[in-house]
């Protein structure tokens, strides 16, 4: 009866023993010990003093739990130190900025103007004779984190009044004024692979994975007054909804 009782007694030392790699692992990464990713599995199942069968119980914890995330041939990603959002999607923001863990320091900004398209027509839902075309990169101490083209119409230059001989005009009405005065947006959210093609001058994603969030934005009228595709690295962003009743 005894020897029976210790066997449980070890069984169950043994089924809990990933909780402790767990904890060890979160303290670790709440202590900024690793960068934006965990060691391979074998280090880390060596730097754990456990059996990779034990590290991987533990790991998929960790990705239940949104802290980590698995990416194929990459490695397990870290997406989150375990804080609770303040916000997501669910609020009228920028969604970079409200979905992006990395704290974004500074935007590169360059437009062009070319003539409309039947893909430009499609996502303003009008036709217009001239577009402009906005790519912002999203940085984090020098590095490009996140990528987002703006398509405009010219009318909303004109109904804005944007100065284009100053470009800091039009970035500040696309960075916080539209967000100020539009009534109300439609946001659409895939998976993507075409981040680091998109965003040409940067490589924004190690893994080649984003989310892609459009955005058309309506202010005074039933058409769009911009249209936003937002380039989210997996690795780097997270997509939360806060719903309320």
């Amino acid at each position: 009866m005894e020897e029976k009782a210790n066997k449980e007694l070890e069984k169950k030392k043994k089924k809990l023993r990933y909780v402790g790699v767990y904890d060890s692992i979160y303290e670790k990464i709440k202590d900024g010990e690793f960068e934006d990713r965990l060691p391979a599995e074998p280090e880390l199942a060596k730097l754990m003093g456990v059996s990779r069968m034990t590290l991987r119980q533990a790991l998929t914890l960790l990705r239940e739990d949104g802290i980590i995330k698995n990416i194929q041939g990459k490695g397990n990603f870290i997406i989150s130190d375990g804080v609770k959002w303040e916000k997501g999607l669910e609020t009228f923001g920028h969604p970079v900025y409200d979905s992006l863990n990395d704290i974004i320091d500074e935007v590169e900004f360059q437009f062009r103007i070319e003539p409309s398209t039947d893909y430009t027509n499609k996502v303003l839902e009008r036709k217009t004779p001239v577009i402009i075309f906005a790519d912002r990169w999203y940085k984090s101490k020098g590095v490009a984190k996140a990528y987002t083209l703006s398509i405009l119409p010219v009318e909303t230059i004109k109904e804005r009044e944007i100065d284009l001989n100053n470009s800091e005009e039009l970035l500040k009405y696309l960075e916080k004024e539209i967000y100020e005065e539009a009534r109300h947006s439609n946001l659409k959210l895939i998976y993507s692979e075409s981040g680091n093609f998109s965003a040409i001058k940067y490589k924004i994603s190690e893994s080649n994975k984003c989310y892609l969030v459009t955005e058309s934005l309506y202010s005074k009228n039933k058409y769009p007054e911009v249209h936003n595709k937002h380039y989210l690295p997996i690795e780097h962003s997270h997509i939360e909804i806060n719903r309320k009743i």
